[in-house]
């Protein structure tokens, strides 16, 4: 039996696969809402044309326009879940084959692809079409496969409750509407990206404008060009614009997912703007957890309304619709997560790292993350990121480090290592240092872990 809540949605989502509702509005720069049903009845119809129906498909476009479109597709009953990639290469395309078996991509692009993969060939139908009805809640509709910085590959399968619930959700908590226009730099096949960029916008007829940049000019542009009114982005391109200045006249909210975002980049974007950023804490596993808006004197952060948490010692424990439906839960559906928190007298919380950035050296505990904030705090560091790499000696590990400078030149190694020496542990001191002019981040806008390490195999 449903509950009210899936039953809610389950009438938003017939009424949203039924037609778009209003037809003639603007999707993207050069798609109406029409056009993106279209394109999806097109898709669907390609996709059921085939031996096995519901074998997964792989989307590989960057394309915020062509993934709405299959996200319709993969909502509506009958049609085969969509594999969504971390990254946008013919390795990725191997690894997601072997993982999940999907053997046919959906591109906007010319793809020399690996063997036994073949494209999906579909052209726009007019829409409505018949016999679309709605999928049940408990469909899964989208697989995330998340890896590259993370380590070995994993799939994330979501629910058409776990997305969608999620963006009718943040539509009703920040009221987008059709007058909103989104801005968001982070990429549609990431979990915030979809939700920022394709579901909401979705879920509230909104307006999509620009796509993923890392580069500032582009940002600041699409913002004033566009006479935006949401920016959707992830903390290190609100680290670009932190001296940047730019027309926002029309923006009544910021968002920043993907990662801590540091408090000075924070105050630098409402000084600009006189828009708070509200930071909204989760993962691709448990979706949304919390939001925090520092420039409203939030501190901590706050569980959504349609989120349960428990605080056990340091360990955070999260209830919630959003989560994928293979974490395993408790008797009362917590699910532990990977982070240490520290609760408060308002039921908010604060993150205190991960618990799996907590590694032995020489027999003694190492709080990366803590190593990482000192580093941060000297005044000649722009970022820095601390890892733990794996030694020939059994169980144990290297702490090093690759900084990032405010000037651009050369950093005083010595010195760092000095200044940090009246800081940290002396077992906690990064036994090597290297500085680079950009530590290496992710598409997702994440700290590229793995690339990060190969710094220290070439030096």
């Amino acid at each position: 039996m449903q509950s009210e809540n899936d039953t809610r949605l389950t009438k938003r989502m017939t009424a949203l696969l039924k037609a778009p509702a209003f037809a003639q509005n603007p999707f993207s720069e050069d798609r109406t809402y029409q056009d993106i049903y279209n394109l999806a009845g097109g898709l669907r119809a390609a996709l059921m044309d085939h031996e096995d129906p519901m074998q997964p498909v792989c989307l590989y476009s960057g394309d915020t326009a062509l993934t709405a479109a299959a996200m319709l597709t993969a909502a509506a009953a009958g049609a085969p879940p969509i594999v969504l990639p971390y990254a946008l290469n013919p390795t990725v395309l191997q690894e997601i084959h072997a993982f999940t078996g999907a053997c046919r991509v959906v591109s906007d692009q010319p793809l020399d692809l690996p063997s036994p993969m073949m494209p999906v060939a579909f052209s726009p139908r007019p829409y409505p079409s018949p016999g679309v009805d709605v999928a049940s809640i408990d469909k899964v509709i989208v697989r995330l496969f998340t890896g590259g910085s993370t380590g070995k590959p994993q799939v994330w399968p979501k629910t058409m409750g776990n997305l969608f619930g999620e963006a009718y959700f943040m539509a009703e908590k920040f009221n987008f509407s059709p007058a909103d226009c989104f801005v968001t730099t982070t990429v549609p096949y990431h979990i915030y990206g979809l939700l920022f960029a394709v579901l909401v916008p979705l879920a509230a007829s909104a307006r999509v404008a620009g796509g993923p940049s890392i580069y500032p000019q582009d940002i600041t542009d699409a913002i004033s060009r566009h006479k935006t009114t949401v920016f959707a982005g992830v903390p290190s391109h609100y680290r670009v614009l932190h001296d940047v200045n730019f027309q926002a006249e029309h923006l009544r909210l910021a968002i920043s997912s993907a990662g801590r975002l540091e408090p000075e980049d924070g105050k630098a974007f409402y000084r600009q703007t006189g828009v708070g950023v509200t930071e909204v804490y989760g993962s691709t596993e448990t979706g949304g957890v919390a939001t925090r808006n520092r420039a409203n004197d939030e501190t901590t952060l706050t569980p959504l309304a349609s989120v349960a948490i428990r605080i056990t010692g340091e360990r955070l424990f999260v209830r919630s619709p959003y989560l994928s439906p293979n974490l395993e839960t408790d008797k009362d559906g917590f699910f532990l997560t990977g982070d240490r928190v520290q609760g408060d007298a308002e039921h908010g919380f604060m993150l205190m790292g991960r618990a799996d950035g907590i590694v032995k050296v020489g027999g003694k505990r190492v709080d990366l993350e803590g190593v990482q904030s000192c580093l941060k705090d000297l005044p000649e560091i722009a970022d820095a990121l601390v890892l733990a790499l794996a030694t020939d000696r059994a169980r144990e590990n290297e702490i090093v480090a690759v900084v990032e400078a405010v000037s651009k030149g050369d950093v005083d190694v010595a010195a760092i290592r000095q200044a940090l020496a009246d800081r940290v542990e002396p077992y906690a001191l990064p036994r090597r240092i290297v500085t680079v002019d950009k530590i290496p981040m992710s598409a997702a806008g994440k700290y590229d872990r793995q690339a990060a390490a190969d710094l220290f195999e070439k030096g």
